[in-house]
């Protein structure tokens, strides 16, 4: 699948890049990390849909898919109007423990599937030694999650090009990265392209620091848009479809308002010649968020 191609034509956030077996999926989508559901984060779901959202991350880590259950019940819109994604945890990689984590986030969402599950991320810990064993064997139940209608799609997140070998039989759709200007992680994107498997890109604002830069702010500027603007227009122009999340229904709308400007073959080629930024710090390998 060329997803650089197909994102070269679309026109509006809700334009879909199409995965290997057919499914669909919006071009743009919200994250919910730190959409807390105990913090009033329904509220926050439901603002994004009344700014046009049909395409939400959530992930059992997340504490947020009570909010984004509720929020799509409550909206009036029919399910399949929704693509929603999810993943197993790190420290549930086994095929019962991502059994038990998937029916939970089932009931917390309110709906008897999701649109795309995901591996969280491919080992637990720098001291897993066991990880290929268990990625094997978890990728063979996620198999079955697809094959029983649980879900649509299965896919992976964090993982790097040596992650894959454990994986046999069908191919992920998607693979979650950390993906923004002064992180584009070139080896994996390339890989994935050569593989047909979808990047999605998480922290495509970089946390914020990318929004203050001289040289984005001055080519945002240039354009008349908005540093963020900026940042998730570079995802689609590499064919990566990025994930970003705001609490403002402002910046909801400006963030969905990716199509009416284009970013040129320099201003592309000078973006992605500024060195490392932004970085998150973490790696699947060696730096493994709340390593145990």
């Amino acid at each position: 699948m060329d997803f650089l191609e197909q994102s070269s034509h679309f026109k509006s956030a809700d334009d879909c890049y199409e995965l290997a077996d057919g499914v669909k999926i919006p071009c743009l989508g919200f994250g919910t990390w730190k959409v807390f559901d105990e913090d009033g984060g329904a509220a926050v779901i439901k603002e994004a849909i009344s700014s046009g959202y049909r395409h939400f991350d959530a992930a059992a880590f997340y504490r947020s898919e009570k909010s984004v259950g509720q929020a799509v019940k409550e909206s009036g819109i029919p399910r399949d109007q929704f693509f929603i994604t999810s993943k197993i945890w790190k420290d549930d990689l086994t095929p019962e423990l991502a059994r038990k984590s998937l029916q939970r986030t089932l009931d917390d969402l309110k709906t008897d599937y999701v649109d795309l599950l995901l591996i969280h991320w491919p080992r637990s810990s720098r001291r897993d030694m066991n990880w290929q064993e268990k990625l094997t064997e978890l990728w063979g139940e996620f198999q079955q999650f697809k094959q029983q209608g649980l879900v649509r799609e299965i896919g992976t997140a964090n993982f790097l090009p040596h992650h894959f070998a454990c994986l046999k039989g069908e191919r992920p759709a998607v693979n979650q990265i950390e993906f923004h200007i002064g992180y584009e992680q070139t080896e994996a994107l390339q890989y994935c392209r050569e593989h047909g498997i979808l990047v999605e890109g998480w922290a495509a604002l970089g946390r914020a620091e990318l929004l203050t830069h001289f040289q984005i702010k001055a080519i945002a500027m240039a354009h008349g848009i908005t540093p963020a603007q900026l940042c998730l227009k570079f995802c689609l122009q590499k064919g990566v479809l990025p994930l970003v999340k705001s609490a403002d229904a402002q910046r909801m709308r400006s963030n969905r308002d990716l199509f009416s400007f284009t970013l040129t073959a320099n201003e592309m080629h000078v973006l992605s010649s500024l060195g490392q930024i932004a970085w998150s710090g973490e790696h699947p390998d060696t730096a493994i968020p709340f390593d145990r």
